[in-house]
């Protein structure tokens, strides 16, 4: 033998006796995120028996024998061989590679439920057990955390961050802005129904203390005797800081926060591909490129009396697209005034917002709807939360004529009840809020078609919440639980 090749024979001895002293010794729970000085991937393989190995290639499968003439086989990115004979092979993703890891999972659950790390006892307390017994001990903990006081802290600025509001009052007769975030905190961290949050009649504008970390109730001051509240919907601070013209800012925050979809494009209305192609008004033409459930016919335009024409449109903008939706909807909310106070119709039918017109006049219904008895319906054209919605699957209208209504309607939505679900699984994933990120939800949980049975679906987790009386916390810990969370 030369030198050369004795040498090259001490080197490599010399690195696996190295890989077995740094490479494989026992999982660190406490190890950071990347740090492979410890990982049990560099250890060498061992033999599994004494047929002969195969040289792996691009696109082929290696085979590694186990004894007698089994074969377990490991493929390349594409697929994974399921065995011998004739069995289809199964598709391999990236989330094959995952492995669990509940240390580094309580980590970053920590941090979100009561927003710091855990301790080094409970890191060593949870990666000193068995294998087989972390999965209980990381459960009991997130038990724990979710019940800590903390955790009411995180909601309250959760909520702040997704309905984008909160602070003190700033000028005089102008309302906290903290009622309605804190509201819908306390529903989720106390393990209430969810759908108060827009349905709740009374204590609907409570404070926080965020020294002791507790929930005072409170009722709201905004609303005439004998008028009760509708959770959200009738917030002070909710009206007052979305004040504006024809209450379409108010209707944009409802829009986004509880359907997850972008107020501001298309999906801002209820899109369809077979729209009715009624023309705006009788002797007319249709609108080109028009897309909303609603006949275009029930909404105010220049044709029909309407001081605002929602009927223009040109080759990029098709104004009723939305507004079909937006118009039907938000005079419900255009008896706030600017400082969220409930104000009665005037004698001659005036809202307290405004028209975007010469002179500013107060909003009549005629300005959203067709109402003369020339118009569809005979005028009768009412107020609503959508056109149709989905309730369990099946299409259902969804009239409302007050905002109490409304909140029945929109907690009864398929897609209200999905977006809850989807907010809390963007939280939990460390994703950006859905109308941030494009305009349109990127959650994408389908019902997978996938040999590992824990991963979660969006069935399987508004199931769930609908199963626990939409008590939003369980949705969260099922997440927090899950194999897509726990695994790295």
């Amino acid at each position: 033998m030369s030198m050369n090749s004795s040498l090259k024979n001490v080197i490599i001895l010399f690195s696996l006796s190295g890989l077995v002293a740094y490479g494989c010794e026992r999982p660190n729970p406490n190890k950071i995120a990347g740090d492979t000085s410890a990982v049990l991937n560099d250890c060498p393989t061992p033999s599994m028996g004494s047929g002969p190995e195969v040289k792996p290639s691009s696109g082929t499968t290696v085979g590694v024998t186990s004894g007698g003439n089994q074969t377990s086989s490991v493929s390349s990115p594409s697929s994974v061989s399921t065995g011998s004979g004739n069995q289809p092979q199964v598709e391999k993703t990236e989330l094959d590679e995952r492995e669990l890891d509940y240390s580094e999972a309580l980590r970053t659950a920590s941090i979100l439920i009561v927003g710091d790390a855990p301790t080094v006892s409970q890191l060593y307390e949870l990666g000193d057990l068995p294998e087989e017994q972390q999965k209980a001990k990381y459960e009991e903990m997130i038990d724990k955390m979710l019940s800590d006081q903390r955790f009411a802290d995180t909601l309250v600025e959760f909520y702040k961050y997704t309905f984008k509001m909160g602070g003190a009052a700033t000028t005089l007769g102008e309302p906290t802005r903290n009622t309605a975030p804190v509201l819908a905190a306390k529903i989720v961290y106390e393990g209430g129904d969810w759908r108060g949050i827009l349905t709740q009649e009374s204590s609907t504008c409570p404070s926080f203390n965020s020294m002791n970390h507790t929930f005072s109730s409170a009722n709201c001051n905004n609303l005439p005797l004998g008028m009760k509240s509708s959770g959200i919907l009738t917030d002070p601070g909710v009206q007052s800081l979305f004040f504006g013209n024809l209450s379409f800012r108010r209707n944009r925050f409802y829009h986004e926060t509880f359907l997850c979809r972008s107020g501001n494009e298309q999906a801002g209305g209820e899109p369809t591909d077979m729209p009715p192609q009624d023309p705006p008004c009788s002797g007319g033409s249709a609108i080109p490129g028009y897309q909303n459930k609603w006949p275009v016919n029930e909404i105010a335009g220049a044709c029909n009396g309407g001081r605002v024409d929602f009927h223009a449109y040109n080759a990029g903008n098709v104004c009723s697209n939305c507004h079909s939706t937006w118009n039907h909807r938000s005079p419900l909310f255009s008896q706030f005034d600017s400082n969220g106070v409930y104000q009665p119709l005037t004698a001659t039918g005036e809202y307290a917002v405004f028209v975007p017109v010469s002179g500013s006049p107060k909003a009549k219904l005629s300005d959203w709807l067709c109402v003369s008895p020339s118009c569809p319906n005979g005028g009768s054209n009412t107020t609503a939360w959508k056109k149709v919605m989905k309730v369990d699957g099946i299409e259902t209208p969804a009239p409302a004529s007050n905002l109490s209504e409304l909140g029945q309607q929109m907690v009864k939505d398929d897609e209200v009840i999905e977006c809850a679900v989807k907010r809390t699984w963007n939280y939990a994933m460390g994703r950006a809020d859905i109308t941030e990120i494009g305009g349109r939800s990127w959650v994408n949980l389908p019902d997978r078609k996938d040999p590992n049975q824990q991963l979660l679906t969006m069935s399987k987790l508004v199931s769930l919440f609908k199963s626990n009386n939409y008590n939003l916390k369980k949705v969260f810990r099922e997440i927090l639980v899950s194999d897509d969370f726990t695994r790295f």
